[in-house]
């Protein structure tokens, strides 16, 4: 009898080391900064509690660092169950077929509605009427950070959202101060490298002839020329802008510890920068609208994510729970709480969940999505842009060329090789 009962409490524990080691484990691969990450743990701490689906984060910097180690994981067989996608890296991912049809998801599962989220993000992450990601935020980039304190000091206004190319200039001359020797020890303005698009945009110019089925590189337009010949006129001929190499990166191409320091009085970005400035005791700081363009126009490049299922994932089903609470309204409160995103669900961003606290105007990026310009949605954008158009871009911003020489030059080359 007590060798029975030996027995059967031994197959008793073995089963529950066995329950153990086999329960499912999914993983999730993303990037962000602490307080995003913090957000996101307990977003998932909470799921687990509630659903018993248990997720770890695995993280690697945006960029091209992110996207070589996720295809460098489905490359060797252990791809992660969910990943976090944004609008550019998109193309990328579902080109190559990463990505899990999301559509069959949402027709089974009423807990979201795709009618909720704002049109033109669902749009980005549709091909040929498949929805590929749910999209947990959209970011126009349409924000100038102003410090209040440097404004006052000088004398100066506050911006308003109707100024423009010649406002802007004025008041930025206006901002920049000298030590005793003649050399510039505060700049009037200085934007997030490497978006330069935004006065090609507002300037009437386009990187393309069509952002979602390109054909051809535009970027040789007067309008184009016009725009980036302007920005880099901003640091040589009025000097309102610091040269390149005088540029104080505080991470990879992150330029706005400058601007938190009081080197500089406006720092144009996306509202995600919210979250570190509000941290910065007795930093008094608001935001303001891109100037417009000379002719009145007014249009921005767009940031944008959310999450996706991998295609090669064995846990579906608990990964589609994972994207819907990430993703979803409870997901997006969270993330808004904390100033980092404006909202995919366009009830959220238009609440006190995500207008409330500082800055006060941040109303200004809900006014901006209908005039939001995706980058192209080509495959070979991401090596162009890189490998051909950033070199080139280069001799302008520091004045070795001047943009009209530059993008005759690149363009033809892109059309060339790339566009046939």
């Amino acid at each position: 009898m007590k060798h029975l009962k030996f027995i059967i409490s031994t197959l008793l524990v073995l089963s529950l080391i066995f329950s153990c080691s086999s329960k499912k484990k999914l993983r999730i691969m993303h990037w962000g900064g602490q307080q995003e990450i913090a957000t996101i743990s307990k977003i998932l701490a909470d799921l687990k509690k509630e659903k018993g689906i248990d997720a770890d984060q695995d993280r690697a910097p945006s960029g091209n660092p992110y996207m070589e180690k996720v295809l460098t994981q489905i490359a060797g067989g252990s791809p992660p169950d969910v990943l976090f996608v944004e609008v550019n890296n998109f193309k990328e991912f579902a080109l190559r077929g990463i990505l899990e049809d999301l559509t069959p998801y949402l027709t089974n599962d009423k807990t979201i509605n795709i009618k909720d989220y704002y049109p033109e993000i669902i749009d980005r992450f549709t091909i040929d009427g498949k929805l590929y990601v749910i999209p947990r935020d959209i970011a126009p980039i349409c924000v100038v950070y102003y410090n209040k304190k440097i404004f006052d000091e000088a004398g100066v206004p506050y911006p308003t959202d109707d100024w423009d190319w010649n406002k802007f200039l004025e008041i930025a001359k206006k901002l920049v101060k000298k030590d005793t020797k003649g050399n510039i020890i505060q700049f009037g303005y200085l934007d997030e490298w490497p978006i330069w698009e935004v006065w090609a945009y507002t300037n009437g110019g386009r990187l393309v002839d069509d952002v979602k089925h390109p054909t051809k590189c535009v970027m040789d337009s007067k309008e184009t020329i016009e725009g980036i010949q302007f920005r880099s006129d901003l640091i040589h001929k009025y000097k309102v802008m610091p040269l390149p190499a005088q540029i104080v990166y505080s991470g990879t191409f992150d330029a706005s510890g400058m601007f938190m320091s009081g080197k500089v009085a406006m720092f144009y970005s996306g509202i995600w920068k919210t979250p570190f400035f509000r941290e910065i005791k007795g930093f008094d700081w608001d935001v303001v609208m891109f100037p417009k363009g000379p002719k009145g126009e007014r249009k921005f490049p767009t940031g944008g994510s959310g999450y996706a299922i991998v295609k090669q994932s064995k846990y579906k089903k608990e990964a589609w729970e994972i994207v819907k609470r990430l993703s979803g309204e409870q997901g997006q409160k969270d993330l808004a709480a904390i100033g980092l995103l404006q909202p995919a669900i366009k009830k959220l961003a238009e609440s006190p969940v995500f207008l409330d606290g500082i800055p006060k105007h941040k109303d200004i990026v809900l006014k901006a999505v209908p005039d939001i310009i995706f980058y192209p949605f080509y495959k070979k954008w991401e090596e162009i842009n890189v490998s051909y158009t950033a070199p080139a871009l280069d001799k302008v911003w520091n004045n070795k060329e001047k943009a009209e020489k530059a993008m005759k030059e690149l363009v033809p080359f892109i059309n060339k090789n790339f566009f046939k």
